[in-house]
């Protein structure tokens, strides 16, 4: 069967000829020697049957040469026929197998310019026209190829250099990004420890009014102790005068004590002695209770004004305790709007921090779709390089024109 099979379409009719007209000599041959067997056998009959047996053996030599050359004629005609025959088939089949082989190889080279020419309407004919309707099909399919590679060849660059672009703005955002989170989070600390910082103050505030509380307290209490002190001096001045009228008093007593023992004469004597010590008691009593009374008068001067300077640190202490206060609501507010300000500082950096993880994913994506456009466009070149093999003839209307073919040159492009 391989033998048949890798046998040519000449070399089989060739053996099919031969094999005929091996027949054909065959037949012939075994007719002639029929007849030479037969006029053998003739020529012995007639020499036993006289006349008659001649007369037979001329009629049947008549026969004889008749058949021969009936014979001669069959063979001529059949190598005529096998000439014929031959010459047909190398026509009709061998020749447009062969051209019907040589498209195929041209096709097989990526030409497809070459024009198939009708050959009527037999199996050869119908041969060649399936194979220009194989070739203009092939043509048209070649041709939207090469056109899409083209386009996807141009789109995929344009891919792969907007990739490269959004690539490269990814990276820079990330970059800007990933030092907006450090700077986020060092503002993060820094407002963490402001709000520590406000709490701790909130903290001295109120304890700073309180001791302001506390210390006008003790100065209110100080401003009533001087005021006891201003009026227990003013009592004792009260009392200094009662005793320094009671020292001038019995200044006088004791004068007219001395008047009356001055009158009794030497019986008043003794009396008189007495007398003049009382009166330099009261008369010193006097003076001590004179200078008692400057000193308590500067002191009542000094209570006064120690008691006015009071008056005044207590109102200060007052507006010191109240601007404490103040102080101190308004650091709660500083600590409440710091502590605020920390929880939405913490929030904005976990957005960020959030954001950039997802910048850095979309950065990794960016690069493997970039990759992957690179990719694209290295097989949209090698496609283009592929398609561009073949040779097409200028299509007009979706039929092959007869004019000039194109030449597509490949393009090699490095991925």
């Amino acid at each position: 069967m391989k033998v048949l099979d890798n046998m040519t379409v000449k070399v089989s009719w060739g053996l099919v000829l031969a094999a005929f007209s091996l027949l054909i000599l065959i037949l012939s041959a075994q007719s002639v020697y029929i007849l030479n067997q037969s006029h053998d056998a003739m020529i012995r009959l007639a020499a036993q049957s006289g006349d008659a047996g001649s007369q037979a053996l001329a009629a049947f030599d008549t026969y004889t040469a008749t058949m021969r050359w009936g014979i001669g004629v069959v063979i001529a005609a059949s190598v005529v026929l096998v000439v014929i025959v031959l010459w047909g088939v190398t026509v009709n089949v061998i020749r447009p197998l062969r051209k019907v082989v040589g498209h195929f190889e041209r096709m097989a080279k990526g030409d497809l310019s070459e024009r198939i020419e009708a050959r009527g309407d037999n199996e050869i004919g119908q041969l060649y026209a399936a194979l220009s309707d194989m070739q203009q099909s092939l043509s048209r399919t070649v041709a939207t190829v090469r056109d899409s590679s083209q386009g996807i060849y141009q789109g995929a660059g344009e891919i792969a250099q907007g990739n490269s672009d959004l690539s490269s703005r990814t990276e820079h955002q990330a970059a800007s990004l990933e030092q907006t989170a450090a700077s986020m989070e060092q503002l993060t600390s820094t407002v963490e420890q402001n709000a520590d910082n406000a709490r701790q103050a909130s903290q001295l505030a109120a304890s700073a009014s309180q001791t302001a509380q506390r210390g006008g307290e003790v100065v209110g209490e100080v401003v009533g102790t001087m005021a006891e002190i201003s009026g227990s001096a003013r009592q004792v001045t009260e009392i200094i005068e009662v005793i320094d009228s009671i020292a001038f008093q019995t200044n006088i007593l004791a004068l007219n004590a001395s008047v009356e023992a001055a009158r009794a004469g030497e019986q008043g004597r003794g009396f008189a002695v007495v007398a003049g010590e009382v009166r330099a008691l009261a008369g010193r009593s006097g003076e001590a209770s004179k200078k008692i009374r400057a000193l308590i008068e500067t002191s009542v001067e000094r209570i006064d004004a120690g008691t006015r300077l009071v008056d005044q640190a207590g109102s200060t202490m007052t507006d010191i305790v109240e601007a404490v206060r103040r102080v101190t609501d308004i650091m709660d507010e500083i600590a409440s709007a710091s502590q605020e300000q920390s929880k939405g500082i913490g929030q904005v950096n976990q957005v960020i921090t959030q954001m950039d993880q997802v910048t850095q994913r979309n950065a990794a994506l960016v690069e493997e779709a970039a990759s992957a456009a690179s990719e694209l466009e290295g097989e949209a070149a090698r496609l283009r390089q592929a398609v561009a093999l073949f040779k097409l003839a200028q299509v007009k209307d979706g039929f092959a024109d007869d004019g000039a073919a194109l030449t597509v040159e490949a393009e090699v492009v490095h991925a």
